[in-house]
């Protein structure tokens, strides 16, 4: 009996083997094949198209309402060198349009003399208020512990995470540390044409984001739009794209590298009418720079398909239009020059 009652285990036990192996291979196979983009940081940001019976973003920058208009912003650029030359090497080969500056940063010195020596360069300022990368590379803020205490943890650097960030926060000191970083780019020479956040860090809190909405109005700095205040940003005419997306973490891409090109091909194919910003992260990347980054393939795979001739190709048989911020900060200024003292009285 035992031997008959083993002789039936022994197939149910292939059977369920076969299983196993056949789901797990299922698995690989669907990773290989489909990248699959997760977490909060990957897909649609933030979307708040014009209504079909307004005048579209694209008609005010001067296009038709049937145009396709990209914008393939660099985030990062001063937090090294890499970081930095990587994402100048990328606009230097033409489609990475414009990107920010982090001025706090390590690189912000040698970055500002190359920003300084071509004025052409569409660069913001990205603004920083913790820092996010390993424990070990760090900086500080702008402003002396003594005006802005809640910005510093206890070693003297700024936080690292939004999470203590969030809970140290005082909004008038984060908003004059902000103030402090646009203040220094305009003070030597620089000209940045928008404003944006790392890791989202304005966004924190709805009144923080209130107080950067002022600071993008007296500076004429189009700026990174809020969930918080979107229609509340369109209402008062400031200028930002119809949709906002970004590609950081992306399903099995340290081991199909394919992954990010099929995604950001499917994302140009799909595009629709509008003016549409991805936030793209490429970069350099040395053996030094490597121990401080999160994963490096992210932003080095980020370059290779944003300097691609075959990319290129494709945004010009899709008909994309490529474009930076410096045409929505005119645009911006053109909204609020032609404001009377009420309307602007009412936008502060």
């Amino acid at each position: 009996m035992a031997q008959i009652g083993n002789r039936i285990k022994e197939p149910m036990f292939k059977k369920i083997l076969l299983a196993a192996v056949s789901l797990v291979s299922l698995i690989i196979i669907f990773f290989a094949v489909w990248p699959v983009p997760y977490t909060k940081w990957s897909g649609l940001q933030i979307a708040y198209p014009n209504l079909k019976n307004e005048k579209s973003l694209a008609e005010k920058l001067g296009y038709t309402r049937s145009d396709i208009l990209l914008i393939v912003h660099a985030d990062d650029l001063a937090i090294h060198k890499d970081q930095t030359d990587g994402a100048l090497d990328a606009m230097q080969k033409g489609l990475v349009t414009t990107g920010s500056v982090m001025v706090p940063c390590p690189d912000f010195n040698r970055t500002a003399s190359i920003w300084r020596a071509d004025p052409n360069l569409d660069l913001g300022l990205h603004l920083t208020l913790n820092t996010g990368h390993r424990a070990d590379y760090r900086w500080k803020p702008l402003l002396p512990i003594e005006k802005v205490p809640s910005l510093y943890n206890p070693d003297g650097y700024m936080w690292r995470g939004l999470k203590e960030f969030g809970e140290n926060l005082r909004i008038t000191e984060a908003l004059m540390e902000i103030e402090a970083q646009i203040k220094k780019a305009l003070a030597i020479g620089l000209k940045p044409t928008h404003i944006d956040t790392h890791m989202g860090v304005y966004n924190i809190h709805p009144r923080l984001v209130k107080g950067v909405m002022k600071l993008s109005r007296k500076y004429n700095l189009p700026m990174l739009p809020s969930p918080y205040h979107l229609k509340e940003m369109r209402e008062k005419m400031y200028v930002y794209p119809d949709t906002i997306w970004m590609y950081l973490l992306i399903a099995g891409e340290k081991y199909f590298p394919w992954h990010r090109k099929k995604l950001y091909d499917r994302f140009l194919r799909n595009l629709k009418p509008g003016v549409h910003e991805l936030i793209i992260h490429p970069s350099f990347m040395s053996k030094e720079y490597e121990l401080y980054v999160w994963r490096p393939y992210i932003l080095t795979e980020d370059h290779a398909y944003w300097t691609s001739p075959v990319t290129k190709a494709l945004i010009d048989k899709l008909g994309i239009i490529l474009i930076g911020y410096r045409e929505l900060q005119k645009l911006q200024a053109k909204n609020w020059r032609g404001l009377g003292s009420d309307q602007a009285n009412a936008l502060k």
